[in-house]
């Protein structure tokens, strides 16, 4: 079993469980909060993204129902001292404690050391303190549910959830293939450029957007993106954003999605694949609503679209039928 870092304080309590899974994969479960918010893959806490701080750090916000009162903490997902998983707890009964996480090779697979730092009033969940054994029997549990969450799990990837929701968008092909040969490539084209242009707004594309794209060209068209084309493609978004300004591309955009008739889809394609990773920031958001002002939809049209792109992500709402947005 692995020892704890020499600066660190003496853990309160500890616990550890074998992953059949290699070190890297584990690991980038344990790190990928949007899985862990798509997923709900801790029973009884749901999570979701808050804006950035003053640092720049992301927090999270979680809440747990105990009988019939709600505890609403914030935490931040950071890494430690060579690869460790550090969570944080930075507002709520439990500010102060940190939990930190080490994975090292073993002989199935990985193997994860969980230690808990306690804050000055101790940890608290729900119904009260826990003490060291009620504490590392928490620790066991949080551990389960990773491995659990481990099963079919491939790092970057946001397939499933993306998928769930587009399952419902069948309107959206029929309407597609029912446009003249140009108009269809032109609707594509633009379509496929304003969720490139969002999901580029404060840095390029990470891996989950990149999937995202990929599960709505597929199910959409059923098609792929070849690396050469996403690479392409990409860039094109970058380069647009940092020549013209975020919000004169997004005028340009959104004025050609109205006038090709597919302005409720585009935005709702740009929400969905820029909710996929971390949230909507303040930065994707206010380009949200310029795009959406183009396309011409008001505020309240575009904030109904992100919640209900949001819950189904997190598999708060069952998909529907999207022809709302064709």
């Amino acid at each position: 079993m692995s020892t704890a870092e020499p600066n660190e304080p003496k853990p309160i309590a500890q616990a550890w469980m074998e992953f059949e899974r290699p070190v890297e994969t584990v690991r980038a479960l344990f790190f990928d909060v949007d899985n862990a918010i798509r997923a709900k893959i801790h029973r009884g806490l749901r999570l979701k993204w808050k804006d950035r701080d003053a640092t720049g750090a992301r927090h999270i916000e979680q809440t747990m129902r105990v009988l019939d009162r709600w505890i609403v903490e914030e935490v931040v997902i950071e890494e430690g001292p060579n690869g460790t998983w550090v969570k944080r707890y930075v507002a709520g009964q439990n500010e102060g404690t940190h939990f930190a996480a080490t994975f090292e090779p073993s002989a199935v697979g990985a193997q994860v050391v969980l230690r808990a730092y306690v804050g000055k009033n101790g940890f608290a969940q729900g119904l009260g303190k826990l003490s060291p054994i009620g504490l590392e029997k928490a620790m066991k549990k949080l551990l389960g549910e990773y491995k659990r969450a481990l099963e079919g799990y491939e790092p970057g990837r946001a397939r499933g959830a993306v998928t769930s929701v587009l399952a419902a968008w069948t309107d959206v092909t029929l309407k597609m293939n029912a446009l003249d040969k140009q108009r269809r490539r032109a609707a594509i084209s633009t379509l496929l450029e304003t969720a490139w242009s969002i999901a580029a707004v404060d840095e390029p594309p990470d891996a989950a957007e990149r999937d995202a794209m990929q599960a709505i060209v597929g199910a959409l068209w059923g098609t792929v993106i070849d690396k050469a084309a996403e690479e392409r493609m990409v860039h094109a978004a970058c380069d647009a954003i940092a020549k013209e300004g975020v919000e004169a591309r997004c005028d340009v955009l959104g004025a050609r999605l109205k006038t090709l008739g597919f302005g409720e889809l585009g935005v709702a394609l740009a929400v969905l694949v820029a909710e996929v990773s971390r949230g909507l920031d303040s930065g994707e958001l206010a380009a949200l609503r310029r795009l959406a002002g183009a396309a011409g939809l008001d505020d309240a049209e575009l904030m109904a679209t992100i919640r209900k792109i949001d819950q189904q992500l997190s598999g708060g709402d069952s998909p529907s039928r999207m022809s709302v947005f064709i």
